[in-house]
């Protein structure tokens, strides 16, 4: 028996890396799970590798900007099972640039789906969570909510953000039996985070560049991040909230940089 049968596990950002790993390592566990993202494409191809005979696989085509889409999401989820238990907020965007340099665009768009977004599926999911008798929710943050990165700034503000929102919310549902946790990676391989920076040619040489800048001497993969995710699903952690994890090879401790 699975760690999470009878369980129902919203992913977003599911079709790529991190919520890909999580929505495979979510219904191996026996949890029936709706991976969400803005591309069908990307979410079918997801279930596909995950089995594509699963009754307990739902792919929803969602923008976690959108508020009518957020509705929609978890609207299906309660019509595939009627409940939900567990709600990981992966969707997550990147830009690099100056804080005096950095458009306009750049702060709405990573500030909107970076906090707007789990914010607002956090306030919509509770109420299903409290009829459940209690759930988990996974936000997918950053150690550059803890960290100060040069070049980064708006993003590690919208990862700061959502980790103070996390814990404002772990703290005002604890009574529910609602948790609320975050992961904090660092560099994590096989994803689409930097593609739009570098280009999706360069992003290996990027990969390449940072590896050594982390003190177990690799980068992250999907997988890594799906361990901990489980943990924060399942009753291991029943008895932790609020908690900012860092899942990151070492690298907050770390005080080197990249070498030009």
């Amino acid at each position: 028996m699975g760690q999470l049968e009878r369980k129902t596990a919203i992913i977003t950002g599911g079709g790529t890396g991190i919520g890909r790993a999580i929505a495979k390592r979510f219904h191996n566990e026996g949890a029936t799970v709706l991976i969400c993202g803005r591309r069908m494409n990307m979410l079918k191809e997801t279930a596909e590798s995950i089995d594509p005979n699963s009754p307990r696989i739902l792919c929803v085509k969602t923008d976690v900007t959108d508020e009518k889409e957020i509705e929609h999401l978890y609207k299906s989820a309660m019509s595939k099972s009627g409940r939900i238990d567990i709600l990981v907020n992966n969707a997550g965007v990147m830009r690099f640039g100056s804080l005096a340099e950095t458009p306009l665009d750049d702060w709405d768009l990573m500030m909107k789906t970076n906090t707007w977004g789990p914010w607002r599926l956090m306030v919509n999911v509770l109420p299903y969570m409290k009829k459940a008798g209690g759930g988990s929710i996974i936000n997918i943050s950053s150690i550059a909510g803890i960290k100060s990165y040069p070049g980064a700034g708006i993003y590690c503000a919208s990862k700061a953000a959502m980790q103070v929102i996390s814990q404002v919310v772990a703290m005002e549902n604890a009574g529910d039996n609602i948790r609320v946790n975050c992961i904090l990676p660092a560099v994590v391989e096989d994803t689409e985070l930097s593609n739009p920076i570098f280009g999706e040619e360069n992003v290996p040489a990027f990969w390449d560049k940072l590896r050594p800048l982390h003190p177990l001497g690799r980068n992250g993969k999907p997988d890594d991040i799906a361990e901990a995710a489980l943990f924060f699903a399942t009753d291991q952690s029943s008895w932790i909230t609020g908690t900012l994890l860092n899942v990151d090879g070492g690298r907050h401790m770390a005080t080197n940089r990249p070498a030009d």
